[in-house]
């Protein structure tokens, strides 16, 4: 293969800085609209909670937004490129499971800390500096990880793809992200998840349809069958396994690994418990099941699709590397996506490839940029450095901590880069050191019994487990020698996150036991001794308050989430795909364009839901907003919040705010 880029370095800068601005531009004007037709000018509760109350679509699509790391589009398709149609089915359920879990977990925190701006917030309440201390360790380097994660993935891609240099990549990514984020806070970063994902959408509609229906390389689920039987001779599985087959030692090692320890990333990280905080009381059981299943098949048809097409392909002198097989180094990057999407469109593909990656970087991104920004503000400024700050020094720092985190991330990642550590092999290890907070959070907001001590001793001996477990696995199954290759092997970090994840619960509840606090807790002091920003409008001091009819909603909704998790966890992820895997047979070409027809039916359908709901929920304010820009006029009161001035608390909301068409003379 020729040593040239697929596209030349214009597109890595000119997507970094152009695309970049032009998103920051479009936040700082959304954000003043917003403050100048709507009267929601920015506060600390604002920035941080989005004034807890937004809608179920905007909570579907900013879950998919957030979900959508540079991993989950590099690696699905990587993944199909390996080990054929079950590399982007695993991907998809394994992820989903993580979001479906974290569902109950959301439900928790509006029913017990409907006040709350972080989850670690609680563990201050409940143990004081030392448990607040230990799991703000579990928090941050959570964040800092998956940040490093999101950008690591990012600038490899676009370095590959372009030759765009990785420090330039590393640090122009998030430069737009950190201005609009700055400037709107979470609310602004639920307006870009919006437009970030509709973009997606779109481009993976396009990609999927062309390819299972107009081209003219493959053009139906049929051809792409034939094909991928053709390859198999050419270019086997490294399994030996079929591309057509779920029969797959190495996949299924592979995708536990990475669900377990995605738990960490989920649980543990503060970006998903933001979008729990800031939804209202009744939307956030849809809006999480709803985001979870339309992500899930955002991996599952980009590896079924371009993924698939780069292997199917191979034989084909529109390959990007005919007549030879990808690099190992390119399939670590992440190419198999963008070189499919390559294969069918041209450099348009390739271009369009990277304008979706882009997205997912900066949207996923900006949540992180939110979550540590709300944590530091919260949990460390307010509480350890000013507890008497105002709300506009809680902004002040807020906005102190976007940028520096920003750049923080950035310097990891470039690290990072230049060690040779991968997306996948983060990925893998992320959950062996983190996944006790799983448990940690779980059970913190669950079980009054749980102890101060059991906290501090339970977690770092779930990680420690975790490692050594972890490492004694890898030089068994690693020939003995254990290095940055061989920790790697699928069993050993099989191993390391599983006993991580589960050693923890243990650790803790023994400990409980044996070295019980004075007096159980009362779950209840998480309602009344987390305190509001003394620059909360009437808004959104009633949105941190959950009355009875919610309660009682949330608790069914609770029960509902527990029978989904169920039913998704044994149904899709151990009884069909180990049903699957026990046939050890090839999937037969009506069974393989079934499944093919199915995906892009549902694709379509979660397209059509992340699109039009979010505008359907706010028409009313859209319809306000826009009728004033058409007539050139201002409302007469545009600094007092819109509750007042066009509806009550109850109906208003960043989405939907019911009004007055008629002006009064």
């Amino acid at each position: 293969m020729s040593s040239e880029t697929i596209l030349s370095q214009g597109y890595g800068y000119g997507f970094a800085l152009g695309i970049g601005a032009a998103f920051a531009l479009l936040m700082a004007c959304i954000t003043k609209i917003l403050a100048r037709f709507m009267g929601q000018v920015q506060n600390s509760e604002r920035f941080s909670t989005a004034s807890r109350n937004v809608k179920s679509g905007l909570i579907a699509s900013s879950t998919v937004s957030a979900w959508t790391w540079p991993a989950t589009l590099l690696s699905s398709g990587a993944w199909s490129y390996n080990h054929g149609i079950s590399g982007g089915f695993m991907y998809g359920v394994g992820g989903t499971i993580q979001v479906t879990l974290f569902l109950f977990l959301a439900i928790q925190i509006k029913l017990r800390a409907p006040a709350a701006h972080t989850v670690s917030e609680c563990f201050s309440v409940r143990f004081g500096p030392a448990g607040h201390w230990m799991f703000l360790c579990y928090c941050v380097v959570t964040n800092v990880l998956v940040s490093s994660l999101l950008l690591l993935g990012g600038s490899q891609a676009f370095t590959a793809a372009t030759g765009m240099h990785t420090v330039a990549a590393s640090f122009l990514l998030p430069l737009g992200v950190m201005i609009y984020t700055a400037l709107g806070g979470l609310k602004a970063t639920f307006i870009s998840d919006w437009i970030h994902t509709v973009i997606i959408y779109v481009i993976l509609l396009v990609t999927c349809y062309t390819i299972y229906c107009s081209s003219s390389l493959i053009g139906s689920p049929a051809k792409m069958y034939d094909l991928l039987k053709e390859v198999q001779d050419v270019f086997p599985n490294a399994s030996g396994q079929s591309y057509l087959s779920f029969h797959d030692k190495e996949m299924f090692f592979l995708t536990w690994s990475v669900m377990l320890g995605g738990l960490s990333s989920v649980f543990g990280d503060p970006g998903y418990s933001q979008r729990a905080i800031a939804s209202d009381a009744k939307s956030v059981f849809q809006g999480y099941l709803m985001g979870g299943i339309c992500w899930w098949i955002v991996p599952a048809c980009l590896g079924s699709s371009a993924g698939l097409a780069c292997r199917a392909l191979l034989l084909n002198p529109a390959s990007i590397t005919y007549p030879n097989a990808l690099s190992a180094s390119e399939v670590d990057s992440g190419l198999p996506v963008i070189y499919g999407m390559a294969a069918i469109f041209g450099k348009s593909g390739a271009a369009a490839g990277l304008v979706m990656l882009f997205m997912s970087v900066t949207s996923a991104t900006s949540a992180e940029l939110i979550a540590f920004s709300s944590v530091t503000t919260y949990d460390i400024y307010r509480t350890y450095v000013n507890p008497a700050a105002t709300g506009k020094q809680l902004v002040n720092a807020a906005h102190i901590s976007v940028v520096g985190f920003s750049l923080f991330m950035a310097v990891l990642s470039v690290i990072f880069n230049y060690i040779g550590v991968t997306v996948g092999w983060l990925l893998s290890f992320i959950g062996i050191i983190l996944s006790p907070e799983v448990s940690a959070v779980t059970m913190t907001l669950f079980w009054s019994k749980m102890s101060k001590k059991a906290l501090l001793i339970g977690a770092p001996l779930g990680t420690l487990t975790g490692v050594g477990c972890w490492l004694g696995s890898t030089y068994v199954y690693g020939g003995h020698i254990i290095n940055k290759a061989t920790v790697m092997t699928s069993e050993a970090t099989f191993i390391g996150n599983i006993t991580a994840l589960a050693s923890a619960p243990i650790y803790i509840a023994i400990l409980s036991y044996v070295l019980p606090d004075e007096v159980p807790f009362d779950l209840n002091h998480f309602r009344s001794d987390i305190k509001m920003g003394d620059d909360a409008d009437q808004e959104e001091s009633e949105a941190a308050v959950v009355d009875e009819s919610e309660k009682k909603l949330l608790h069914k909704q609770a029960w509902w989430s527990v029978a989904i998790n169920i039913f998704i966890l044994l149904g899709c992820y151990v009884i069909i795909p180990t049903a699957l895997y026990g046939s050890d047979h090839d999937l037969s070409k009506s069974s393989f364009s079934g499944l093919i027809i199915v995906f892009l039916i549902w694709l379509l359908l979660a397209a059509l839901y992340i699109v039009i709901l979010p505008l359907w929920q706010g028409r009313e304010s859209l319809s306000y907003v826009f009728g004033h820009l058409i007539r050139l006029k201002f409302p007469e009161n545009p600094n007092v919040p819109i509750a007042t001035v066009v509806g009550s608390p109850e109906e208003s909301s960043i989405e939907e705010v019911h009004h007055e068409f008629s002006e009064k003379k």
